[in-house]
């Protein structure tokens, strides 16, 4: 499942209110959850999510950067487990070149507070 969604599918006023090319996490986590709970545990999942683009300003806002949200190409998480392991990798990709790395530190940020909260395990 690559999450891209199959605008093929849909009819026309339903894809009038598509914003994203890929389908949000929120529809399709009970699939992911039923695999993680079955009776054996997936030996390799990787998962790529994405923050929506709507959400851009708001967290550059937050950000002490002169990047704006129009330079934003991606916030992302990768999410690779493995041989009973869970790598958490963020990314960011920009529509321009910059040497301001402030983006990226306040997304590292941003990820690790939100394990912090919701899950109790420690970031290494």
């Amino acid at each position: 499942m690559d999450g891209r969604i199959n605008r093929d599918f849909f009819d026309s006023e339903e894809l009038d209110s598509l914003t994203e090319n890929y389908i949000l996490w929120g529809k399709i986590r009970n699939i992911f959850f039923d695999v993680i709970k079955g009776k054996k545990a997936p030996t390799k999942m990787k998962l790529i999510l994405a923050l929506p683009r709507e959400r851009y300003s708001d967290f550059i806002n937050q950000t002490a950067t002169s990047l704006t949200a129009s330079d934003l190409s991606g916030l992302f998480l990768h999410i690779h487990y493995e041989h009973s392991a869970i790598q958490l990798i963020t990314g960011s990709s920009l529509k321009i070149f910059s040497m301001d790395k402030s983006l990226d530190h306040s997304w590292d940020t941003y990820i690790t507070e939100l394990i912090k909260k919701y899950f109790d395990f420690e970031i290494q």
